[in-house]
C-alpha cells in the first residue's frame, strides 16, 4: 500500500500513467499515516518517504524514513526484509478504479516523459557538485543522491521494457 497527501482522483490519475501494483491512501494532513509514522514534513506539509513492511503477525519487519523527499531507500534492503518472511508472492492487482472517482492528474505528478530529464539533471549535477565540495560528509550525501538517481534511471528503463506504451 502507498499513501501520500493527494486526493484519491490524483492518485487514480497516476496509477493509470505508471501502472503500480499497489493500491493507495489519501492523507492529506498526515494524521492517518504519516503522523503515526513519524514521518510527517510539518515544514512542507507532506509526507516523508518511509517504508514499513509488517509481517502477518502485524510485527515490523522492515522500516526506514527519509530524512526529506530527495531521499529513497535502496530496495535490496526491503527486498531482504521481506524475503525472510517466506510468503508466497501475491498476484498483481487488477486494473484499480474507485466508485464515483474519476483519474485527475496533478500539475506537479512526473510523467514518463519528464522522468528521464529530471532524473538525468540529478544525475549529472550531483556528479559535477561532488567535486566541488571541500568536506568528505558532504561529498558522501552528493554522491548518495547521484547514486539513488542512476537507480531510479535503471529501474525506469526496466519499468518500460515491461510497460509499452499504450497501444503499440
Amino acid at each position: 500500500m502507498l499513501a501520500s497527501v493527494d486526493p484519491p482522483e490524483v492518485q487514480l490519475a497516476f496509477d493509470h500513467t505508471w501502472r503500480v501494483p499497489y493500491r493507495w491512501v489519501s492523507d492529506p494532513d498526515g494524521s492517518r499515516l504519516a503522523r503515526p509514522l513519524d514521518a510527517w514534513d510539518q515544514d512542507a506539509s507532506i509526507f516523508r518517504p518511509v517504508v514499513v513492511a509488517v509481517g502477518p503477525d502485524g510485527g515490523e519487519v522492515f522500516r526506514e524514513r527519509s530524512r526529506d523527499f530527495t531521499d529513497r531507500p535502496d530496495d535490496e534492503p526491503i527486498l531482504t526484509a521481506v524475503e525472510r518472511l517466506g510468503l508466497p508472492a501475491l498476484p498483481e492487482p487488477g486494473p484499480w478504479t474507485l466508485d464515483g472517482v474519476d483519474p485527475r492528474p496533478s500539475e506537479r505528478a512526473f510523467t514518463p516523459a519528464s522522468f528521464i530529464p529530471y532524473f538525468r539533471a540529478i544525475k549529472f549535477n550531483t556528479l559535477a557538485l561532488s567535486e566541488r565540495m571541500v568536506d568528505e560528509r558532504d561529498r558522501d550525501e552528493v554522491l548518495t543522491e547521484n547514486t539513488m538517481a542512476i537507480s531510479f534511471l535503471d529501474a525506469f528503463d526496466a519499468w518500460r521494457a515491461e510497460h509499452p506504451p499504450r497501444g503499440q
